[in-house]
């Protein structure tokens, strides 16, 4: 009979990896497993069972065909998605274990967006797993046969946190190096007004240059947008049954608050290069987030527990940061209100000082 075998992630990763529920085999084919055995997808699965570290490729083609054939009892097909996603996390930790990403260094996007697309292929399979063994039918109908399937099931969404914990963790390392090659570029930007010193600006070339970067055409914003991309994307992956896990929540709130500093850091950039109005943007945008607790509307959240949240994640330090970043574009907006050169445009400086100034005393409400 088939029995449930969940492999672990590679060595490093053994205290958080899936293994074996109990020390006696589980069956998976509920009340009656012998009448399968025959079907010739099982025969071919459970002959690559055993040799899924060696051959991976060719188990994950064996346990899809399995889980493709339309006849076969739901609770073998999530038993083989369970160990599938297990295979899909030890193939993308050992992916993981390989990168190297070195703030002195070029920017590894082929091997990064490798690792990338493994980790979100395991995500993607727990998540899949979760919900197919987390099934209320499917559980009820098991469990008479099967005691064990519950620990089963909370092994795997333990798994299912851990793989997302690695994803974000990639996602921190590329914002590091993003937002680090921007520190550089605004030191070229500076010089270049006349505000840098002649040392740093020499160091922040070389160091653009190693980084596969050209010192002449490398830009604060543009880098620094690239890292608000990809802590976007790091919040927007911290969701799910998984989102649930102390560890991933933990993630998520620090990728909200780092959100909101990037914000600040880009609007500031913005308006150094005088694109005032979608300096605006970015400062209203890390105010109105910040007081919401999430992307917000204009107006103050009913409920100030997610405010309080982002508040203390983001600590006093950085929203005194924030607060002089605003207050450094209203009186930008102000001057523009007397040096424009249309009506309208001094209009526009007008209400975005306003509105800008109403953002930060919501924090305050």
């Amino acid at each position: 009979a088939h029995i449930l075998r969940v492999g672990g992630p590679p060595r490093a990763w053994r205290s958080v990896a899936l293994r074996g529920t109990g020390r006696r085999p589980l069956a998976t084919f509920a009340a009656n497993p012998g009448q399968w055995q025959a079907d010739p997808s099982v025969q071919m699965y459970g002959k690559l069972l055993s040799a899924r570290e060696a051959q991976p490729d060719a188990f994950l083609v064996a346990a899809e065909t399995l889980r493709a054939q339309p006849h076969l009892p739901r609770d073998l097909k999530a038993s083989v998605g369970r160990i599938r996603a297990s295979v899909l996390f030890q193939t993308a930790a050992k992916l993981f274990e390989g990168l190297a990403i070195s703030l002195e260094g070029p920017w590894p996007a082929d091997a990064f967006d490798s690792v990338l697309e493994a980790t979100t292929r395991a995500c993607e399979a727990y998540a899949e797993a979760v919900a197919e063994s987390g099934d209320p039918q499917l559980c009820k109908e098991v469990e008479p046969h099967c005691p064990e399937w519950q620990e089963a099931l909370a092994a795997v969404r333990a798994a299912h946190a851990e793989v997302m914990k690695l994803r974000a963790e990639l996602r921190f390392r590329e914002i590091r190096w993003h937002s680090r090659q921007a520190e550089r570029a605004k030191l070229l930007s500076e010089a270049a007004a006349g505000r840098g010193r002649g040392e740093s600006t020499a160091e922040a070339s070389s160091a653009l240059e190693a980084a596969g970067l050209s010192p002449m055409t490398a830009r604060e914003e543009e880098l620094l947008a690239q890292a608000l991309a990809a802590c976007e994307s790091l919040v927007a992956e911290c969701t799910g049954d998984a989102a649930a896990d102390p560890a991933v929540l933990a993630l998520a709130l620090r990728g909200r608050a780092l959100r909101i500093l990037l914000l600040k850091d880009l609007a500031v950039a913005c308006a150094m290069v005088h694109r005032l109005e979608e300096s605006v943007g970015h400062m209203l945008r890390a105010l109105r987030t910040l007081r919401s607790g999430d992307e917000a509307p204009a107006e103050p959240a009913a409920d100030g527990s997610a405010f309080a949240e982002l508040r203390q994640a983001l600590g006093a330090a950085g929203e005194a940061q924030l607060r002089a970043a605003a207050q450094g574009v209203v009186e930008l907006c102000r001057r523009e209100i007397t040096s424009a050169d249309t009506q309208g445009a001094a209009s526009s400086a007008a209400r975005w000082a306003g509105d800008v100034s109403q953002a930060v005393a919501n924090l305050d409400v």
